[in-house]
């Protein structure tokens, strides 16, 4: 019983930290709603150190963190994951969100996705986010679009 009462108040720490998270998130988050975005879909496949550097840069740019699904298929799984990342290495964490990736057609693991209309870049791999925004700048449709 105690295994639950923990994981159970492990879940509502977390949620209650997405929740202000996402309170802080620019509002109409839905991919069809918006115009103009900047997304980076990462994976809890990347090893971890990475992970949290990656995330890190994105969230110093303001860029929203996304992953396809829940670590594990597990919502418990999940959350003791992000709490990790979040204690460990102070990230705020990222949002959960397939319907992104597929709109996207995100198939792999870095991928940062600059959204202008109906256009959008996309740029693969472990790049600095300046190189890869820069890269978008220079020859994407999106170039010069905030």
């Amino acid at each position: 019983m105690r295994k639950t009462r923990n994981t159970l108040l492990l879940v509502a720490g977390l949620t209650a930290a997405l929740a202000t998270r996402a309170e802080d998130a620019p509002q109409g988050t839905q991919v069809g709603s918006t115009e103009n975005e900047t997304a980076y879909f990462l994976s809890a496949s990347v090893p971890e150190k990475e992970l949290a550097i990656l995330m890190k840069a994105a969230e110093a740019r303001d860029i929203p963190v996304y992953f396809r699904g829940l670590v594990g298929d597990s919502m418990e799984q999940t959350a003791k994951y992000m709490m990790y990342m979040v204690t460990t290495y102070r990230v705020r964490g990222v949002q959960i969100d397939p319907v992104r990736f597929d709109r996207y057609g995100v198939k792999q693991v870095p991928a940062l996705v600059k959204k202008c209309g109906e256009h959008f870049d996309i740029v693969y791999g472990n790049v600095a986010l300046n190189q890869a925004l820069g890269m978008i700048n220079e020859r994407g449709d999106c170039r010069n679009k905030s």
